[in-house]
């Protein structure tokens, strides 16, 4: 019996601490910097199945690289964010990630198209070059540089403490 208390004891304790850690989390601030460096050659499929060259997403305006997939919980989070940046005019560019193109399709058609273009990477092959590490993940892109990535769900504290601060330089 004595045993049985001691283990409900120690679970609690555990879950406190780690809820204690995932919360000071939350509210950490971190500065991480990002070395700005090419966006990497290559040809990717688009959803309508043409070859598209890298190299015709150059830009002298900004652009965003939005990495995504229906499987990607996170993504239908940061999809409303994503639509108001459209709503402002920004051009921002889909990556399709290790997905099925069906369910892409519907995924966008349900929730809204924030995208000016849609690639389509099936298995993953330019988002390797790419370095990507999962989905959602975004770059900040001008010319055929990437200036800023985020791996998470984009939001506006995101955006304001990331890529803001090198839009307005």
């Amino acid at each position: 019996m004595r045993l049985i208390r001691y283990i409900g004891f120690f679970s609690i304790f555990l879950a406190l601490f780690v809820f204690s850690i995932f919360f000071i989390n939350l509210f950490e601030k971190t500065e991480v910097n990002f070395s700005e460096k090419n966006l990497p050659p290559g040809e990717i499929k688009t959803f309508e199945g043409n070859l598209l060259d890298i190299d015709l997403l150059r830009n002298n305006n900004f652009s965003l690289l939005n990495v995504w997939a229906t499987w990607c919980i996170n993504c239908k989070l940061e999809h409303g964010f994503l639509m108001s940046k459209k709503t402002e005019g920004w051009k921002i560019i889909g990556l399709n990630y290790k997905d099925d193109l069906e369910k892409a399709f519907k995924w966008l058609d349900q929730y809204g198209n924030p995208y000016s273009m849609n690639l389509y990477d099936q298995d993953g092959s330019y988002g390797f070059t790419l370095g990507v590490s999962g989905a959602p993940e975004t770059y900040l892109l001008r010319e055929d540089k990437i200036l800023q990535k985020h791996i998470g769900i984009m939001s506006e504290k995101v955006w304001k403490d990331k890529f803001y601060p090198l839009i307005k330089k």
